[in-house]
């Protein structure tokens, strides 16, 4: 019994200031890191720690919001105005005409930075309503579908940071959720000459006159004008009344699995590094205890014969 004690003694006593030690340091590391952060601008960090994020956003439409040689000519052709920085900008002050960043940098959505990140994580609203801030037109055609009305909003379709599509083509995302329309489709003669579901389901809007914004129609609507576009010299009869019927709504986006935005990480709380440290070294102690309380009687035994 004295034996199981003096273990658990030595054991407490090696783990009690490893404890202490290791929750210190961990509870200065993040002030570290700030400091640090302070001293790079603001783009640098987030690639420091974002890579695969940070190529995307660079190379991307909210990357290229300012510098897209498109914009540029379409913004001078309209006189450089200054409307236009509220959304190809970051940071634009209409006061004295300036802005902090050219594009949509990661600010922009990810705001306001938290004096302690990245211990504490950047803030992101993941509605639509974020996204409906500059694309308007898009988000107004998308509020009338029935991807609206299912609460499916951008992310569920876009990778947010370079807005490309979370799947290799447009059938094989839309596939991801109407699983049942899409195997039927594949043997349809639309599918066989090549005809993908956007290309019916998402019409060109440039003979609109929409230029650069919005440029397919987010409605998902198929009108009449859609099927005469091939079918024109074939529609000498009304059009029957066309049965939709309900799909049911799928228990999760397989989309999901390859998208490259992860839940939002939960900071680790120093007490755990703490309570681990504290377990390796009540562990230490325990194997030690033997050859220390050996020593501790040699110690003892000597102090007996010197007095």
């Amino acid at each position: 019994m004295k034996t199981i004690i003096s273990r658990i003694i030595y054991g407490a006593l090696f783990a009690i200031p490893l404890m202490l030690l290791t929750y210190a340091f961990a509870q200065a590391s993040p002030q570290i890191e700030a400091a640090q952060q302070e001293e790079l601008p603001a783009e640098q960090n987030c690639r420091d720690c974002h890579p695969a994020f940070y190529d995307t956003w660079e190379e991307g439409p909210h990357g290229q919001a300012f510098d897209d040689p498109a914009f540029q000519k379409a913004w001078i052709e309209a006189g450089s105005t200054v409307e236009c920085l509220v959304c190809h900008v970051t940071g634009y002050d209409s006061t004295s005409r300036t802005w902090e960043s050219d594009g949509v940098t990661c600010q922009r959505c990810h705001n306001p930075v938290p004096e302690n990140h990245p211990a504490e994580p950047m803030p992101v609203s993941r509605s639509s309503e974020l996204c409906a801030e500059c694309h308007t037109e898009t988000s107004f055609q998308w509020g009338a579908s029935i991807h609206a009305q299912k609460d499916l909003g951008c992310e569920t379709c876009h990778d947010p940071h370079g807005s490309q599509l979370l799947a290799a083509d447009d059938s094989g995302l839309c596939a991801s959720c109407h699983q049942d329309r899409s195997s039927n489709f594949s043997h349809s003669a639309h599918s066989q000459e090549g005809i993908a579901c956007t290309d019916c389901h998402m019409s060109d809007l440039h003979e609109e006159g929409v230029q650069l914004h919005g440029e397919k129609d987010h409605s998902f609507f198929v009108s009449l004008d859609t099927c005469n576009g091939c079918h024109e010299y074939q529609m000498h009869e009304p059009i029957g009344e066309q049965v939709v019927h309900e799909e049911k709504e799928p228990d999760a986006m397989v989309s999901a699995e390859i998208s490259s935005v992860m839940a939002t990480p939960q900071p680790v709380s120093p007490i755990g590094f703490a309570l681990l440290a504290g377990l390796v070294g009540l562990a230490a102690g325990v194997v030690l205890a033997p050859w220390l309380q050996r020593f501790q009687n040699r110690i003892d035994l000597r102090d007996k014969e010197e007095d």
